[in-house]
């Protein structure tokens, strides 16, 4: 190293002092804008999280509403189609008449019974075609 003289320093106490309390003060400053920036940020992102619930909320009671309508609506229609079933199950037969019926027709009960009736009355609409023949016959 070289042996020449250092210049004397001019930075003397005070004027460290001073130029550390400005240092001090710059990033106090500094520090405090950006705590400032930070809190609105902050509260700018708590807002929005605000109306973003908010509308959130909105929505979900629109759409509960909907829902309760739908259901409503369907609970409606699930009454009109028991009842409608109920008045269908009134008109079939029951198990006991479909059985009772079944048993007649096994039995051929009822067979020629139309037919043995039918056979009855051409022969009473004969026996009236005579007899009024013979009436108007007699008269002539």
């Amino acid at each position: 190293m070289s042996d020449e003289p250092k210049p004397p320093s001019s930075w003397t106490p005070e004027i460290v002092r001073d130029h550390l309390l400005a240092v001090i003060a710059a990033n106090n400053q500094r520090y405090e804008d950006k705590f400032t920036g930070q809190d609105k940020a902050v509260i700018s992102a708590l807002t929005a999280q605000k109306e973003a619930v908010n509308a959130a909320l909105a929505a979900a009671e629109k759409a509960v509403a909907v829902a309760e309508r739908n259901a409503e609506e369907w609970r409606k229609g699930a009454n009109e189609w028991r009842g409608s079933m109920t008045d269908r199950e009134v008109n079939f037969a029951s198990r006991t008449e479909m059985a009772m019926l079944k048993e007649r027709i096994d039995k051929h009960e009822g067979g020629g019974t139309g037919m043995e009736k039918l056979w009855g009355w051409i022969a009473a609409a004969v026996m009236l075609g005579v007899a009024l023949f013979g009436i108007f016959g007699k008269l002539k």
